[in-house]
């Protein structure tokens, strides 16, 4: 059709395929629908199936497929039509890991390719992160917060954002100075330099540090005052790393340590935070 008559695309979480068409027929209609000739239907069913890994299931009934590959179809039809628009919720929620990786990819790249546009709801922080070019965080009805992902991740200006879009250990502080590039805190880990942020010597503040910033040191690498001592409360592992729980003080901390790292649960270990990765948030 014509890119002047694209229109708005809409994918839910529920589905929504007509379970008395067979595949073809569902990823079909809207074409079917604007009196698309039928060759470029079959051209374009087809390659959508294909983006939604369904090729092969052109004649399947509707409800012979699993939740996954019915909503692989509610995906392929809202992509057959390109429209300038689409609307997603969660529509990557019904399948499993591995698939739901490819398909957040290849989304991505299909969408960039044919320019549309996708206004795209999801709870998921790396689908978030992964797909968006601006992300949008939301509570109670009213958006928080916008900005690149690179922005919400790492800079946040909010400490529901800096929770919410990824894990995040949240511990009290007190501003004591300001630097010409830095903003000194006095907080529950003990004295801490952090980028710098335009709050008050005096305000309480939120120090936000991703587990992956908390870095093993070795024993002579000095004692600054982002260099701490801890003790390993906690350790699972999970391949690419040990996901565990550290003990500054009286403060746990998660922490991402790598994986051939010899630590070990009740061990002490030395670690530093880079100041640059310790975000300040003001207190709410």
């Amino acid at each position: 059709m014509p890119p002047e008559n694209r229109g708005l695309g809409m994918v839910f979480q529920t589905y929504a395929i007509w379970p008395h068409m067979d595949v073809f027929n569902n990823v079909a209609y809207p074409l079917q629908a604007r009196g698309t000739p039928k060759a470029e239907i079959r051209e374009r069913v087809a390659r959508s199936l294909q983006f939604v890994q369904l090729e092969g299931f052109e004649n399947r009934p509707a409800t012979k497929l699993s939740g996954g590959q019915q909503q692989r179809v509610a995906l392929a039809r809202a992509l057959v039509a390109e429209p300038k628009v689409i609307l997603f919720d969660e529509p990557l929620s019904n399948l499993d890991a591995k698939l739901r990786e490819e398909t957040r990819k290849e989304l991505r790249q299909f969408l960039t390719r044919l320019k549309i546009t996708a206004i795209y709801v999801t709870h998921d922080r790396i689908e978030a992160l992964a797909l968006s070019d601006i992300i949008a965080v939301m509570r109670s009805g009213r958006i928080l917060e916008t900005g690149s992902p690179e922005k919400i991740y790492f800079h946040a200006d909010h400490r529901f954002v800096a929770d919410f879009i990824g894990r995040a250990n949240l511990v009290d502080a007190r501003v004591t100075r300001q630097e010409a590039d830095r903003t000194v805190v006095d907080s529950a880990i003990g004295p801490m330099v952090c980028q710098k942020r335009d709050l008050a010597v005096g305000a309480r503040a939120t120090l936000c540090i991703r587990p992956e910033f908390i870095r093993l040191t070795t024993a002579g690498a000095g004692s600054g005052s982002n260099v701490k001592e801890a003790v390993v409360e906690s350790l699972v592992f999970v391949g690419e790393a040990f996901e565990g729980e550290i003990r500054i003080d009286d403060q746990r901390l998660l922490a991402k340590i790598e994986p051939d790292s010899r630590v070990t649960e009740g061990g002490g270990i030395r670690v530093g935070m880079a100041p640059e990765h310790c975000l300040l948030l003001p207190a709410e």
